[in-house]
């Protein structure tokens, strides 16, 4: 037997979901970081144990656990044949695992392309099926043309909110967003990306100086700008930069770039911290923010901003011990727009006031995104809403709400 298995310890990056499987309850395990990309499937008293299995439960405390809570025994040759199925998986901290780990970073690491991961998932992974799919995303969002021109008009497009939920959930909205770059008379010619991070990300920033894959091409980075931004920052700002591998954020809004602006380049860069990481850092993340403004506006070319990000996450899926209604959806569009109030106004302070009060306990994923965005526009700009909708997730009702958005000039 090996010794890592003695007192067995789940590895971070797994998640869990009750699913329906043959008429019974049973609990999906998988990677959301994507070392494994086959899950597991296992029965809600193995998933029971499963929990145990922090380092500090020995393969004694396990069968004593499953004893207790079934009044059977669970013999040693059984419990081998678990962990040694979730080894098979790499879902335990060990040898094995860290070496993997190790491997598929220094992979992704040396190739200059980001590759594409969500293709054939999320959206279609044929160029002709896809610009198919896309156009039928602005026939969908059609109605914002004189709004758009109206504004633009008068002012020069600085920055865009879109959407990150799955193309097939929110398309029409982010088309919405990229209207404004259709219409702009002089769009920017680099956009920098701030993608949500899902995971926690060391230094709460992460860059990757590649270009990005796409059905339609390769969306191109701005090497100028990422060697600049590298150079200035005040901490290893590619530390976690092995995060873009799985991270969908970015990825997404390559895809619409390749099809409106295919010209355009990009500076892909993913954004996580909480509430307290950001009472705790705040110094560094505003002059992180104050940086980024300063390169751009130093910059030989244009150069925007694009804040991938979502909004609530409401229901049984992301915790919630209750089945949302449409009473409970309305609820939260109507939170929403208070919260994006403060970004129109491009005012990052009453944007985290708001998220304190509540404690962001509606789970806004793009809190990092969104207020580094109103710091850098603060004082420059003003938003403009141009979509808010939601998408149903799941049978058990749970939703995410989102919004596109267009970001001009101050007169």
């Amino acid at each position: 037997m090996e010794t890592v298995f003695e007192y067995p310890k789940l590895r971070y990056g797994l998640e869990a979901f009750p699913v329906e499987h043959d008429g019974q309850t049973m609990v999906l395990l998988r990677d959301r970081i994507g070392f494994c990309e086959e899950p597991l499937l296992v029965s809600p008293i193995v998933a029971e144990l499963l929990m145990r299995m922090d380092g500090t439960h020995s393969l004694r405390d396990l069968q004593a656990h499953f004893m207790r809570r079934t009044g059977q025994l669970l013999f040693s040759e059984k419990l081998q044949e678990i962990l040694a199925k979730l080894n098979e998986h790499l879902f335990l901290e060990n040898d094995a695992f860290y070496q993997r780990a190790a491997e598929e970073a220094a992979r992704f690491l040396r190739d200059p392309v980001r590759r594409m991961q969500h293709a054939g998932k999320s959206y279609s992974a044929d160029p002709e099926q896809l610009m198919q799919q896309l156009s039928a995303f602005f026939a969908a969002a059609a109605g914002l043309e004189e709004t758009l021109q109206t504004v633009l008009d008068q002012r020069k497009l600085m920055a865009l909110v879109a959407p990150h939920i799955d193309l097939q959930a929110g398309g029409p909205c982010f088309a919405a967003a990229y209207k404004a770059v259709m219409k702009a008379a002089s769009p920017p010619t680099t956009w920098v990306v701030l993608g949500t991070g899902h995971e926690p990300i060391e230094n709460f920033f992460a860059l990757t100086p590649k270009d990005f894959e796409t059905p339609l091409g390769l969306v191109t980075h701005d090497e100028q700008f990422c060697q600049e931004l590298i150079r200035r920052v005040a901490r290893d700002i590619r530390a976690g930069e092995y995060s873009h591998r799985r991270e969908h954020t970015i990825e997404f809004q390559a895809v619409f770039l390749a099809h409106v602006q295919p010209r355009a380049k990009i500076v892909p860069l993913l954004c996580s911290f909480s509430l307290e990481d950001w009472s705790a850092n705040r110094d560094y993340i505003d002059e992180t923010a104050r940086m980024l403004r300063g390169l751009a506006e130093s910059a030989e070319g244009r150069v925007g901003f694009i804040a991938s990000v979502d909004l609530a996450h409401i229901g049984p899926r992301y915790g919630d011990p209750f089945k949302p209604h449409q009473g409970v959806i309305a609820e939260h569009l109507r939170a929403d727009r208070s919260l994006l109030q403060t970004v129109e106004q491009c005012d990052p302070q009453q944007f985290v006031t708001i998220l304190q009060r509540e404690n962001n306990e509606r789970k806004i994923c793009g809190l990092a995104p969104l207020y580094v965005l109103a710091k850098i526009l603060e004082g420059r700009a003003a938003g403009k809403l141009l979509q808010h909708s939601h998408a149903t997730v799941d049978a058990e009702g749970s939703f995410v709400t989102f919004a596109g958005m267009a970001f001009y000039e101050k007169a």
